[in-house]
């Protein structure tokens, strides 16, 4: 039946063609301004959008992504998104925290200390050009090359030094082996746990194509126009716009050494919390991201009664964290005094109606190395006063509060802090930016305290980073030796249970120092349009089977 429409459809709109050819005397504008297509004619015009309409998938976000650089995230959640979709790495994560392979097609050893890895054969980048161990030994060398700024932590590489570079002058790495153009070796300064391996290089490692960068200056990559429009990638979709502020357009990359994506293009699209929810509910985008499209819990009824979408709520996730510049705020006293002024339970009955847990650290409660035996800071404002008395406060000094726009909840959140900070005698100049200027005024040091939410990380030693001494971009700029050594411990040691011992003693220090403190972790909302057959925001692997999503027909 269906193609007896079609063919009537044809053949009307064949005829029509032939009028509209015999008009001579008409211009094409008075052609389309006068001739009224007949009803067939419109109907075919529908038919063939509907036989060659593309699959397209709206992802809402709250903050907007500052790079699109994949050996340089700056750590920043909301750029991972437009990173994972174009960009695949050694391995992958679902969201029960298990390594799936992806570039590789193993990884390998039998001392802890000597990885050998695989690559699939198959591997290309979405040119057409294979993905070769030259590509590896490439990446690696101008990434961690002494003038490139990069967000890999491989201190743990042979040949790297402590800040895992390769030393000014130095141009290639001991650590690194290359056997044939499929297999490669890493080797590790000591033994360690193939957890550290398998995150940090297996996961967080992405590679840079040689054959289109080889005469890159590496003291002048963060300017290369690549890292503007990364054309040549290698994951399941490919760059296709950049409007900084407002969307990522990416399209599916017909060159996939794995299955080809189903949907044709997602939009990453950076929405006020406000409109996010509203356009969940018109259907313009079709699915929160985690943790940067964040629902705020105070519109969970509202979303739970749209009938266009699914609503649940993931487990209690990564905190939002207060992280105190530590050069500005030296006295560990003050820094418990403002950690017992914050009336975190409320924040989390009223603000979060209770769909929140506290916790002070980090490593989120859901975490193997979560300690569960430290006390939290509770909430005493006469506690409060008297550490600050103790520490010698100026009440007249004012607390630079630096606090990222876009997420509700944070910012109301941030509002209440403000309050029981002031409650006590602290007085609070709240400067609020979006998360890219935030994250650059930060790094410079100009605040005393700021507020964000951190990765999701598998490796426990990946949440310690920020404490580490001497980083002149650090957030806290903390410098405490005994954490120093902990962290390196920690790293180096491949018996799971005394990692335990080590990280929790780590937590329990940093409980006492408080360089950062944790706010509250809230059980974020997954919501997803019911016309996406498959597809979800997780806290943890979202994108590691994007290739398989769907759409339903419309």
């Amino acid at each position: 039946m269906n193609r007896i429409i079609r063919l009537q459809g044809l053949i009307w709109l064949m005829l029509l063609m032939i009028f509209v050819s015999a008009c001579s005397s008409a211009t094409k504008e008075e052609v389309s301004a006068t001739a009224e297509p007949t009803t067939e004619a419109a109907n075919v015009k529908e038919t063939a959008i509907d036989v060659t309409a593309k699959k397209t998938l709206y992802i809402g976000i709250v903050n907007a992504p500052v790079t699109l650089n994949q050996i340089n995230t700056q750590d920043n959640s909301a750029s991972l998104a437009p990173i994972n979709l174009l960009n695949d790495s050694l391995l992958d994560v679902t969201d029960s925290a298990q390594f799936l392979p992806k570039l590789a097609e193993s990884i390998e050893t039998k001392d802890n200390q000597t990885f050998q890895v695989k690559l699939k054969p198959n591997a290309k980048w979405n040119d057409g050009a294979p993905f070769t161990t030259a590509d590896v030994a490439f990446t690696l060398k101008l990434a961690l090359h002494s003038k490139v700024d990069t967000s890999f932590k491989l201190n743990f590489i042979e040949g790297l030094n402590d800040a895992g570079k390769l030393e000014e002058g130095t141009t290639d790495i001991s650590g690194l082996k290359i056997i044939d153009p499929t297999t490669f070796e890493i080797r590790t300064k000591t033994p360690i746990d193939p957890l550290v391996f398998n995150e940090r290089f297996g996961v967080k490692v992405n590679f840079l194509p040689e054959h289109i960068l080889k005469d890159a200056d590496p003291e002048q990559l963060s300017t290369n126009p690549y890292f503007q429009k990364p054309t040549v990638t290698i994951g399941p979709y490919k760059y296709a716009n950049y409007e900084k502020g407002q969307y990522v357009e990416v399209t599916k990359n017909e060159n996939y050494y794995l299955d080809v994506p189903k949907i044709d293009s997602i939009f990453i699209k950076v929405l006020p919390a406000a409109n996010l929810v509203a356009q969940l509910q018109t259907g313009e985008i079709q699915m929160n991201s985690l943790p940067v499209g964040l629902v705020p819990i105070t519109d969970y009824d509202k979303v739970k009664g749209f009938e266009n979408v699914t609503v649940t709520s993931a487990t209690a996730s990564e905190p939002a964290e207060i992280f105190f510049n530590t050069e500005k705020l030296s006295d560990k006293k003050i820094r418990q005094a403002i950690a017992h002024a914050l009336n975190r339970p409320l924040i989390v009955e009223q603000l979060l109606k209770g769909q929140a847990e506290i916790i002070d650290g980090g490593v989120p409660s859901s975490h193997p190395y979560f300690n569960k035996n430290i006390k939290n800071y509770d909430y005493d404002p006469e506690k409060a006063k008297q550490l600050l008395k103790e520490a010698g406060w100026d009440s007249k000094r004012k607390l630079a509060f630096f606090i990222p726009v876009g997420n509700k909840v944070r910012e109301q959140a941030a509002d209440i802090l403000v309050q029981n900070l002031e409650a006590v005698g602290i007085k609070v100049d709240v400067q609020k930016f979006d998360f890219p200027t935030l994250i650059d005024k930060v790094e410079k040091g100009e605040h005393d305290i700021t507020i964000f939410t951190r990765d999701y990380y598998i490796e426990p030693s990946l949440y310690f980073t920020t404490y580490k001494s001497n980083d002149p971009e650090s957030v806290i700029r903390y410098n405490n030796p005994l954490v120093d050594e902990l962290i390196q411990k920690g790293e180096q040691e491949i018996i799971e249970a005394k990692r335990h011992e080590i990280y929790n003693q780590l937590q329990e220090v940093l409980h006492e120092d408080v360089p950062t403190l944790a706010v509250y972790s809230e059980k974020r909302l997954q919501v997803v349009s019911k016309n996406v057959l498959v597809g979800k925001p997780l806290n943890l692997g979202t994108f590691n089977n994007v290739n398989q999503w769907d759409l339903a027909a419309k």
